[in-house]
């Protein structure tokens, strides 16, 4: 999916820290197997009990630093997660595809949105999107912004997206002392998105920060204050972009290739179904999750490649090509964690796992899915020439991530050329991760050239 957070909260994290989720080993001698069975059985039971204790709506403070034990602890224990709002969690990789590429799924929320954010600007952004609107009205939208987005659109930017982070880069050295992510990944895609749209690069700032409080509500629990902030921040963002789109739509004529706003005010005097309403909250959307995923996959990437340095050899060296490498960092950093779709039939797992009635809520964990033993070799481990890797960091099905190309052009860029022109980038303090569990990214990144 394409879009991305953050949150002001924070929570700091240590690379020593150890799993919070214990192993449960228990010995028995091999001829007793009557007791082994026994058990088995009890372990099963208490890993289990531990699984369905876990709660997505209250996660325990160090899930936000390392959620992977939490993950393990589900796929292994409660792969079937109930949840306390009638949704389920999946965590397992199988489960996941499964239910992605079931095309009777939905992922339209009206009445649940309705409930948790109220009536007004908010709700109005969350039900007007590709995001959470199915057909027609998804490919409706999408085609229009599509090929903006198509592989050979996005190679025809590379030239620019060097330039930038080649300026991003003489910038840093400059200071010495930075911030990785809000000085350097952040500045990346963000240029580019703003590009895109067709709004100044010199609004980045602001467009980030009011994104951010469009998209924290999303998460699965949220104090009132910031749905209050999310209804006034699309408000705001609506005000931003609307002079853009008037001044397009007075022109003679409109260049759809110029832009996406462009596009879709060209799109509008065609005659396709498109309001005004539509256009500027496809622009927020686009927006937001042009840059913030992308943000955080780069700014995650060179963190833990720096807790690694024998992978971060291997791709300062050219041991392994990037485009390979860069599979196993999304795969790995997965900045979108959670994604959902609602049943419109029983679906039975083909894992075994359970059956998932007709009108439940499900939340797809694709950042589990990631990580799942059962189809990744030590996936809790950087492995940059893993092949295959079928990862599904950017999803899957019809609504696949519309800005993949584009977030892997502009990583495939980024890292080697901050590893290449940064060889002796350091820490300067320890990292904090956002407290947010739909969307993993770092708040604070401090790094300095030695």
């Amino acid at each position: 999916m394409y879009e991305g957070t953050t949150q002001d909260r924070t929570s700091s994290t240590r690379r020593d820290r150890k799993d919070v989720v214990p192993a449960i080993v228990i010995v028995v001698p091999a001829h007793h197997k009557e007791e082994e069975m026994t058990v088995s059985t009890a372990a099963d039971e208490v890993l289990s009990g531990q699984a369905r204790g876990f709660n997505l709506f209250d996660p325990p403070e160090d899930y936000f630093d390392d959620p992977g034990p939490y993950f393990r602890l589900l796929r292994d224990g409660d792969p079937l997660h109930a949840q306390e709002d009638g949704s389920v969690l999946l965590t397992r990789y199988d489960d996941v595809r499964q239910v992605w590429r079931d095309l009777s799924g939905l992922v339209y929320k009206g009445d649940q949105f309705r409930q948790r954010f109220g009536e007004g600007p908010l709700l109005e952004h969350h039900t007007s999107t590709m995001l959470f609107r199915d057909n027609p009205d998804h490919d409706r939208l999408r085609n229009i912004v599509n090929p903006f987005f198509a592989q050979t659109s996005i190679q025809q930017l590379s030239r620019f997206t060097q330039d930038v982070v080649d300026q991003e880069i003489e910038k840093v050295k400059r200071m010495g002392e930075f911030d990785f992510v809000r000085d350097f990944a952040f500045r990346i895609p963000v240029t580019l998105i703003c590009k895109i749209i067709g709004v100044p690069v010199e609004d980045a700032d602001y467009i980030q920060a009011v994104g951010r409080k469009v998209l924290f509500p999303l998460n699965p629990k949220v104090p009132d204050s910031a749905i209050a902030e999310g209804h006034d921040a699309v408000a705001e963002f609506k005000t931003y972009l609307l002079p853009f789109l008037q001044e397009i739509k007075s022109r003679p004529s409109i260049d759809r290739a110029e832009n996406i706003l462009c596009a879709m005010a060209a799109a509008q005097r065609e005659g396709v179904e498109i309001s005004d309403d539509e256009i500027l909250h496809m622009c927020i959307v686009t927006l937001n999750g042009g840059h913030e995923t992308t943000t955080n996959l780069i700014s995650q990437s060179i963190h833990f490649l720096m807790d690694d340095p024998e992978s971060l050899k291997q791709l300062r060296d050219g041991e392994v090509p990037i485009a390979t490498a860069l599979e196993e960092l999304i795969r790995f950093v997965t900045p979108l964690q959670l994604q959902g779709r609602r049943t419109t039939r029983d679906v039975v797992l083909d894992s075994g796992n359970g059956t998932i009635p007709a009108g439940t809520e499900v939340v797809l964990c694709q950042a589990s899915a990631n990580r799942d033993e059962r189809i990744f070799d030590s996936p809790d481990r950087l492995n940059l020439a893993r092949r295959p890797n079928n990862h599904v960091g950017f999803g899957a099905g019809i609504h696949v991530c519309l800005g993949r190309s584009l977030a892997r052009l502009e990583a495939s860029i980024a890292i080697p050329t901050v590893l290449r022109e940064l060889p002796t980038l350091a820490r300067g303090g320890d990292v904090r991760f956002q407290r947010n569990t739909r969307f993993r990214g770092l708040e604070q990144f401090p790094v300095r050239i030695a």
